[in-house]
């Protein structure tokens, strides 16, 4: 009794004390604590793979123009698999944006900034690509012969990506709120300083670049 007493103290703040010495010294705080950890790195491990989710369909579609060029055929069911494939690879890229947009819309506003960038390069080396004839030959398979085909240099636009990549993990993330990251993309060139103004031929730039009788 009296060692309760001496445990409780006479004002009884003591039970308060006791209690919280219970709870430190068994496994409850260290539990808690590293599922917490443990929810935080299965987070950035999602997060992770949906960026680099997104760069792939970035350079999948920086692609297509070079799968026309080198087409083994010219009939109706290679065209057809050709332009399914180039509708798969915008419906890449719209539900990946969305993806990002989701995760931060200051990432979303670069993602889309350069898939902006990218669409009309790719447009034009598409529509060179169908003007070409299909690679009956290995040889045909080089594209320095042959028609002129613009080249997609992907690289410019996945380093703008990877720019913007290295501002959401690690310390960056913390710092870097959403205004402070658009400023500094902007700073990068990643994002423009002004929006940019939809191209009415848009439209119709999409509809040729997949498909060749467009």
């Amino acid at each position: 009794m009296d060692l309760l007493r001496a445990l409780i103290g006479e004002d009884g703040k003591g039970v308060v004390w006791l209690v919280i010495s219970l709870i430190l010294g068994s496994g409850v705080v260290s539990a808690i604590v590293g599922k917490l950890f443990d929810r935080g790195s299965k987070r950035d491990e999602r997060v992770r793979d949906g960026y680099a989710a997104s760069t792939a369909a970035l350079v999948a579609w920086a692609e297509f123009p070079y799968r026309v060029a080198r087409r083994s055929a010219d009939d109706a069911e290679t065209r057809a698999a050709l332009v399914g494939r180039g509708h798969d690879s915008q419906e890449a890229l719209a539900c990946r944006r969305a993806w990002v947009v989701g995760e931060s819309p200051v990432m979303g506003e670069a993602y889309a900034a350069i898939t902006r960038q990218l669409r009309p390069v790719v447009a034009q080396a598409t529509q060179a690509a169908w003007r070409r004839p299909h690679a009956d030959n290995g040889a045909a398979m080089v594209l320095s012969d042959g028609p002129t085909m613009p080249p997609v240099d992907v690289d410019p636009f996945v380093d703008k990506w990877c720019t913007a990549l290295r501002y959401r993990f690690g310390w960056r993330r913390w710092v870097f709120i959403p205004p402070l990251l658009r400023w500094r993309l902007r700073s990068h060139g990643v994002i423009p300083t002004r929006p940019v103004a939809a191209h009415g031929t848009a439209a119709s730039t999409v509809t040729t670049e997949l498909n060749p009788s467009a």
